[in-house]
């Protein structure tokens, strides 16, 4: 099974938009700049602070003033913790139970580093340099694993979000599949489509259109891997023609809606490859 993994160090927006990945992420922050946003939840950043995301978790992470923020994130599949876990050290279980959002002490954060540092710098050229390669990252899951299992974090507070913004975060979770618009939201929420925009800005990092988006097509991956119809699925999660879900799908996720469920029906049968 030929399984890549991605580690990257950066102080910019590599998403500006609304993301989500099938792979799961650990974000490390460097900083105390920014703010993280998932599940309805924001976290100041704070250096040394640690996320851990299971796949297809809509997040954001964002600094107002356009300010650097540096971080280091690790992408990886599914199955790989799947090869990793055993039924004396369940991997899978606990990195399922995401997103886990703690603030590590600085001893830890350094031992981590180390091993990150390892993983970044080490080459895959030459005989055993993959083998190799994958080892460091064994090396750096078990330590997340071990601390996370152990609950050596410090837990770190989220910020109180502004009252409406969880309103309208709500309502779009209730309403997802059908027409949301500013106009209506205004209305419903007796708030000027302007003040609006800022209040769920200032809060999730996101507009209020591209979260609408990002949670349909959430709820739409869970619906294709539940085996329903592509074109079931466009219509059941608000959208209006089947080519614009389409379009919409891929340019969200980088997949087809059919080779989206391809690519998972893969990887339940073993022959999962990660782009």
């Amino acid at each position: 099974m030929d399984i890549n993994f991605e580690v990257s160090r950066y102080t910019q927006d590599k998403h500006p938009d609304s993301h989500m990945h099938e792979q799961y992420e650990i974000f490390i922050s460097l900083s105390d700049e920014g703010t993280f946003f998932v599940r309805e939840e924001g976290y100041p950043l704070r250096f040394g602070m640690v996320f851990i995301l299971a796949p297809f978790e809509i997040h954001r992470c964002f600094c107002n003033g356009n300010k650097k923020y540096d971080r280091y994130v690790v992408h990886f599949s599914e199955e790989y913790l799947k090869l990793l876990s055993t039924p004396n050290t369940d991997i899978i279980t606990l990195f399922n139970s995401a997103p886990i959002v703690q603030q590590l002490e600085n001893d830890t954060l350094f031992e981590i580093m180390a091993r990150l540092t390892a993983l970044d710098k080490s080459i895959e050229t030459g005989f055993g340099g993959d083998c190799q390669k994958k080892l460091e990252l064994l090396n750096f899951l078990l330590m997340i694993a071990r601390i996370t299992n152990a609950s050596t974090f410090i837990n770190s507070p989220a910020i109180k979000m502004e009252s409406r913004a969880g309103e309208i975060l709500r309502y779009i979770h209730a309403n997802y599949n059908q027409d949301i618009s500013l106009e209506q939201l205004s209305k419903e929420f007796f708030i000027s489509k302007s003040r609006l925009s800022e209040v769920f800005k200032q809060s999730t990092g996101f507009s209020v259109g591209n979260y609408v988006i990002a949670y349909r097509i959430k709820i739409a991956c869970t619906l294709l891997q539940s085996g329903m119809n592509v074109q079931d699925v466009g219509y059941m999660v608000g959208f209006h023609t089947n080519t614009h879900f389409i379009r919409t799908f891929k340019n969200k996720t980088g997949y087809s809606p059919s080779n989206f469920v391809k690519r998972r029906s893969n990887a339940v049968s073993g022959t999962f490859s990660m782009k």
